[in-house]
């Protein structure tokens, strides 16, 4: 079984050996990130994180505390979403609020046989996302019948565009449907919502 501690203390005190190795990665046009279990910063190539000082850049230093300034993990972390479960990846579009700037961030699990050993963070910076939601004045234009979304000149139901989007989410009824659909049991479900 890996073990995750003894990688990251591999990776830093071998890190000329491993810098020849994440030379690659400095050649990538987007921003990778490696990051043991708990958040350390096993390696970045840096890459459109422009905001992050450079005597803040420091490796075997937490994730949140070098790109946030953070002494605990960021409130809006994804990586907690993982919590062991096998998940492919999660991704999701961010306006940073360091900078104000747009990002595509997908996030993926390094497992061993059974648990989570680390994180590869991929980002990168949405100018073209940043660009359509200027040209759309940060509106998002709906159908006023059938409320589908118009994207990139594509007509695509709510799901789909979140899909797109790389948002996580899920269905259910708010009270008013809720007591139209089943107008025998709403309010019992509703007290139980509560609870």
């Amino acid at each position: 079984m890996l073990d995750c501690f003894k990688i990251s203390k591999n990776i830093i005190d071998n890190l000329d050996y491993f810098s020849e190795i994440f030379l690659l990665f400095d050649f990538i046009g987007y921003n990778i990130t490696l990051l043991d279990k708990d958040l350390n910063i096993i390696y970045s190539n840096w890459r459109d994180l422009d905001f992050v000082p450079e005597k803040n850049r420091i490796i075997g230093e937490k994730c949140y505390k070098v790109l946030r300034g953070l002494s605990d993990i960021c409130e809006d972390c994804w990586i907690d979403k993982f919590n062991n479960k096998y998940i492919k990846d999660i991704k999701f579009i961010k306006k940073s609020p360091v900078d104000g700037k747009f990002r595509d961030f997908t996030i993926i699990p390094i497992f061993d046989r059974y648990n989570i050993v680390g994180y590869v963070q991929i980002i990168k910076v949405c100018s073209e996302y940043v660009e359509y939601q200027k040209a759309n004045k940060e509106y998002i234009t709906l159908c006023s019948k059938c409320k589908k979304v118009r994207d990139k000149n594509e007509w695509m139901s709510f799901e789909n565009y979140f899909l797109r989007l790389g948002l996580t989410f899920s269905h259910r009824l708010c009270p008013d449907c809720l007591k139209e659909l089943y107008p025998d049991y709403s309010d019992e479900i509703i007290n139980k919502r509560k609870t």
